[in-house]
């Protein structure tokens, strides 16, 4: 009886195979569907025959009731936790889950006037090591709103974390892209603590976190019909225009050029900013690199450079990408940053050493080696500077 019944399996298995059955039309089938022993002619002793094709499967249907939720069944109500175990989903593996944790503390966090503990709950979430419930808590609070705003503020100024203060950064940012309508009006006082984060406060990781969200509250959302704050653009020129760190300009003049590309009203003031540091980078050690990357900037809002060629090649027009690639690089190889790369340097050609600025290489090798990095090492910056260091 075993060996008839496994025999059973194994044809039945077969004829879904060779009819081309889908998985789930093989799964869904009832058992009834499936052929029975005289369909294909089992003998008593266990000898298979041929096998035929069985007939299709009919799919199941399944009713649904008025909610679209299958009859028998509830639908899911995510309010039936308590906040508490809200909070425990935040630190669950299941990213859909963190989120749906994030959305529900955010609408029940004032549902019995408790909204400013479960606020101070949340900004506890902003010291985890876990990268997990700290970005779950940074979307958390971007969606309860500007109420964060001023504790986030006093967060970012007071600690000693970079990594707490760049949560909060990120926090104000998401305020900003949750309620695009705010961003005209975007409280000056979040502006201000902003601008003494990116000039006072040293660390790099807190500056590029405050000038994304500067960014983000001046760039706004053209696209669906929502216009930056213009004091938040005023806020990274202002910063653009006083600073010596290479750190910030350069991040500070991506965020600007951004700006002034999708929001026509700003332009003018963002070219402006981008050449008044221009202007400046020439006289600062180092600033070489944010000197490239203005002109580059200047260029792509004049409708040249590389986003002025993705526009004319859209409309079919000639891009001119040739022409513009040919510049680059001759402006690149008289600069020293490139060189002839079609062989590797000969084993006597140190450019290694020419690169960290030793004395053991002499100052020929390093000006007949063209290679990327042997100009630079020229420059007070680049001294004693091993490779990895740079």
């Amino acid at each position: 009886t075993n060996l008839v019944t496994m025999h059973k399996g194994v044809i039945a298995l077969s004829a879904l195979a060779l009819a081309s059955l889908q998985t789930v039309d093989a799964f869904l089938a009832p058992a009834v569907h499936l052929p029975s022993d005289r369909a294909h002619g089992a003998s008593r002793s266990g000898a298979l025959p041929l096998v035929r094709a069985a007939r299709p499967v009919a799919r199941a249907r399944i009713a649904m009731n008025a909610d679209g939720v299958p009859e028998g069944q509830r639908a899911f109500v995510a309010g039936e936790r308590t906040l508490d175990e809200w909070f425990v989903g935040l630190a669950d593996s299941r990213q859909s889950l963190r989120q749906m944790a994030s959305i529900k503390i955010a609408e029940l966090h004032d549902a019995e006037g408790k909204g400013d503990e479960v606020i101070q709950r949340l900004f506890t979430y902003l010291t985890l090591q876990d990268v997990f419930e700290r970005r779950a808590a940074v979307q958390c609070l971007g969606m309860i709103g500007d109420k964060t705003l001023p504790p986030l503020i006093d967060m970012l100024l007071s600690t000693d974390d970079m990594t707490v203060r760049a949560s909060c950064a990120k926090c104000i940012g998401a305020v900003a892209l949750k309620y695009p309508e705010l961003l005209p009006e975007f409280p000056q006082a979040a502006l201000d603590g902003m601008k003494k984060a990116i000039l006072e406060i040293p660390d790099p990781v807190t500056k590029i976190a405050t000038i994304s969200t500067l960014g983000q509250i001046g760039g706004g959302d053209m696209a669906h019909g929502y216009p930056g704050c213009e004091r938040a653009v005023d806020v990274l020129i202002a910063a653009l225009d006083v600073t010596d760190d290479m750190g910030l300009a350069a991040a500070g003049v991506n965020a600007v050029a951004t700006i002034g590309y999708t929001n026509e009203a700003f332009r003018p003031k963002c070219r402006g900013a981008l050449e008044r540091l221009k202007d400046r980078a020439k006289d600062i050690e180092g600033f070489f690199f944010v000197e490239s990357m203005i002109e580059n900037q200047l260029e792509n809002l004049s409708g040249g450079g590389i986003a002025g060629e993705i526009n004319k090649g859209r409309g079919g027009a000639d891009t001119g990408a040739k022409s513009s690639l040919e510049r680059q690089f001759l402006n690149a190889a008289a600069g020293g940053f490139l060189g002839n790369m079609a062989a590797p340097p000969p084993m006597e050609d140190d450019w290694m050493s020419a690169m960290v600025g030793e004395d053991a290489a002499p100052a020929a090798a390093v000006k007949s080696t063209v290679r990327a990095g042997a100009a630079v090492s020229d420059t007070p910056y680049f001294k004693n500077k091993k490779p990895w260091d740079m």
